[in-house]
């Protein structure tokens, strides 16, 4: 009877030492869903680790933030990541009120001290990077229709509403693109009112020649020729320009839009403690300049060499934002736009 008491006692030892071990090994680990480009991501996994000795499975990359939170809702019942990182702010508020995220305030915000403002004011998802829409031209067709005219080259959001520009612009749908979005907003905040901001996009939608499905649509079809003027994120298209020679000039407006890029921990992460070192990590100044390096994105944390020709932020004049109201009304916002514009 004592052997078999004995034998027992050892085999529960052996088990509570496994299933402590396992789940050490567990928490060495991070699963990370992205809307990054893969260069930017694999890096990052590559450098957590370096850092902090945690392996960082990259389980989903898509650079269509829409595509992704969709993924984790449907499974919400069962979540297989641990982390969302990338896409703008109100993909991760839309989650947040949805119950898709755990709240988590990372040390580093004021250790570093980043503004608190870029940050969820609820808690559930920290702002790692920026990034602010801009104008681009095609310099030779300005020059041979526009410049004639004696217009000067656009540099404005109102520029774009000059019938010299009819059917010569290039824009984006914000029912597939939060970029398209965000400049919307932009529109509101900097004349003051909905009215006002929908008065515009009404107006605009005459020179329009073509909706986008993604932000950065108008880069290839400026560059081509396709139409003179459009908008798209400064960083993609100061990134494109630099890269392919691209015969553009790269405006950033006054009052333009911009964004906030997210990272949010998954509610039931199975790996929720690296989920939050992993956050951590992102606000760091290595991570910072893998995001300024590949994506030409703005880092939070101030201090990170950003790539030649990229303006520095602080230099960028932004539109007077809400970032409460442009989350609370992305349904109606989008619905008065397409009432607009019958798409």
């Amino acid at each position: 009877m004592k052997k078999m008491l004995l034998v027992l006692l050892v085999f529960l030892i052996a088990m509570s030492a496994f299933g402590a071990g396992q789940g050490e090994t567990a928490e060495k680990k991070v699963v990370i869903y992205a809307a990054l480009d893969e260069k930017t991501t694999s890096e990052l996994a590559a450098a957590f680790k370096e850092a902090t000795g945690f392996t960082a499975e990259i389980a989903l990359q898509i650079e269509q933030a829409g595509t992704v939170a969709a993924r984790i809702k449907t499974e919400a019942s069962n979540p297989r990541a641990d982390v969302l990182i990338g896409g703008n702010s109100n993909f991760h508020s839309d989650l947040a009120r949805g119950g898709f995220l755990q709240k988590y305030t990372s040390p580093v915000i004021k250790e570093a001290g980043i503004n608190p403002n870029l940050m969820d004011p609820d808690g559930y998802w920290t702002g790692w990077y920026l990034g602010a829409l801009c104008l681009l031209y095609n310099e030779k067709l300005y020059n041979e229709k526009i410049k004639p005219l004696g217009l000067k080259p656009p540099t404005t959001w109102d520029d774009l509403l000059d019938p010299a520009y009819k059917g010569r612009v290039i824009a984006s749908n914000p029912a597939t693109t939060g970029g398209a979005y965000l400049m919307m907003a932009a529109q509101i905040f900097r004349l003051g009112s909905e009215r006002a901001g929908f008065d515009y996009i009404r107006k605009l939608h005459p020179n329009v020649a073509q909706y986008t499905k993604g932000a950065n649509g108008s880069i290839p079809l400026v560059s081509q020729g396709e139409a003179i003027v459009g908008f798209a994120w400064g960083h993609d298209t100061l990134k494109q320009k630099m890269q392919g020679n691209l015969p553009i000039v790269v405006v950033f407006p006054k009052d333009t839009g911009f964004e906030i890029g997210g990272a949010s921990v998954l509610k039931g992460a199975p790996h929720a403690e690296a989920a939050k070192k992993f956050l951590d990590f992102l606000l760091s100044p290595a991570a910072g300049k893998i995001n300024a390096r590949n994506g030409y994105r703005y880092p939070v944390r101030g201090g990170v060499e950003l790539p030649a020709g990229v303006p520095p932020f602080e230099q960028v004049k932004l539109a007077p934002w809400d970032l409460k109201k442009a989350d609370e009304n992305v349904d109606k916002w989008k619905k008065e736009w397409a009432s607009i514009t019958g798409m």
